[in-house]
């Protein structure tokens, strides 16, 4: 560790979790990133709305409290209290005062524990998310990300997204039973969590394993991932929307790499050179040079939990410039794969990365943050600290091993507006 980082501290707890704690100049403040296993991934394809649900209600009233009790209590101290879930784990987050951490952390365990499910709740809960389905009918940008998957993943894979209205089938058939069902799988084996803040290591240690030593340490199974099946294709998919002011495009592709592949850090370098920001190629050419938009983005994505992810490429278009803007769009990204990989182009977002990466660990959330993502994906404590070395290791070499792995002739483009007026 450097000595930057020097101050954090990681402790194994049982069942083969691991806690964080980081002081920092933060006064008054306490910041809890933690999750234990247990989300869309682990349970059967048809019933992957389940882990939401069950996190929406976790603080909905427990076997002991109602949820205006849990919840006015918290807020009469001032703590927050969140829950959600993606990938192999159901998550939750809280700040508090330094004096309520021990409040807050028990709290957390009695909803994950003794969460009661009423049937009132379980149909508002179910109201919401269909009313959120029901908006994203409309949402340009919701729409597009949701086709993309399908595009690029076959049906099993872990990134695949079902369509709106097999997500609305999901919901109504999701009973309190089944809901119930998942939560009893949910203890403290793999639990990560982060605290950080106004904090002293020694007694969050104890505050942590005296509470979630009230969970069960039950045993849930984790299988490998399967690799994308689905074979890249050159590929473009339009979906109709009326009266858009705009038309979100995605570009991109899956690639055959999880975070632990050799070139995975030399891909981040790619995406942030073709669209990291401000200074990356499409936003020089598309928005500065063309006015073809005000925003054009590179990332990679989907690498959660060991997946296999994808690059995509985000931009927003008028529909009156619709086909210009999608062949300029794929002439800038063949452009950059063939002649943009440049030692300046390099060195320069090298900087920038590490750069923004530090500068996003001088807050208390995002150093909470990335300290349970570090648990998570399975890294030594010292990632937090290489990150930087890592990045700047990268060569001209790595960028173009890296991007070998990329299908750059079979890129699949799915875009959703009023593209009809194009």
């Amino acid at each position: 560790m450097s000595k930057d980082f020097a101050a954090v501290r990681e402790f194994a707890l049982s069942g083969g979790g691991r806690l964080f704690v980081a002081p920092t100049n933060a006064r008054d403040l306490v910041i809890v990133e933690g999750s234990v296993r247990g989300g869309p991934n682990l349970v059967p394809r048809s019933e992957r709305v389940l882990p939401a649900l069950a996190a929406a209600l976790l603080d909905a009233g427990t076997t002991s409290r109602s949820k205006n009790e849990i919840r006015d209590g918290l807020a009469a101290r001032g703590i927050s209290l969140e829950f959600g879930s993606s990938g192999d784990r159901t998550r939750f987050s809280g700040r508090c005062f330094p004096e309520d951490l021990p409040r807050l952390l028990n709290v957390m365990c009695e909803c994950l524990n003794e969460a009661s499910f009423p049937e009132t709740e379980v149909k508002t809960a179910k109201a919401l998310a269909l009313g959120a389905l029901a908006d994203e009918r409309s949402d340009t940008r919701a729409q597009a990300e949701r086709a993309f998957a399908a595009l690029l993943y076959d049906a099993s894979h872990v990134n695949y997204r079902p369509s709106v209205p097999e997500e609305e089938h999901e919901v109504r058939a999701a009973s309190r039973g089944k809901i119930r069902g998942f939560a009893s799988t949910l203890g403290r084996t793999g639990l990560m969590i982060a605290v950080v803040g106004d904090v002293v290591a020694a007694p969050v240690h104890a505050a942590v394993t005296k509470a979630f030593a009230r969970l069960d340490n039950r045993i849930l199974a984790v299988p490998p991932k399967k690799m994308n099946r689905k074979q890249a294709q050159q590929q473009e998919r339009h979906i109709e929307l009326n009266d858009k002011a705009n038309v979100d495009v995605l570009l991109g592709a899956a690639l055959p790499v999880t975070i632990t592949h050799v070139q995975y850090h030399a891909l981040r370098v790619v995406a942030e050179m073709l669209g990291g920001g401000f200074t990356a190629h499409l936003m020089q050419t598309l928005r500065q040079r063309d006015g073809l938009t005000y925003g054009v983005y590179a990332r990679l994505a989907g690498f959660d939990d060991g997946a296999d992810g994808y690059l995509k490429v985000w931009a927003s278009f008028s529909p009156a410039r619709f086909a210009e803007s999608v062949a300029l769009l794929r002439k800038e990204v063949d452009l950059f794969f063939s002649k943009g990989l440049t030692e300046l182009a390099l060195v320069q977002t090298q900087e920038r990365l590490v750069g923004s990466y530090l500068v996003s660990l001088s807050t208390t959330e995002s150093l909470a943050l990335a300290l349970h993502c570090i648990g998570q994906q399975a890294r030594e404590l010292s990632y937090l600290s290489d990150f930087p070395d890592i990045i700047r290791a990268v060569t001209r070499a790595d960028l173009h091993a890296a991007v070998a792995l990329i299908p750059i002739d079979k890129l699949a483009l799915v875009a959703a507006g009023t593209i009809g007026k194009s």
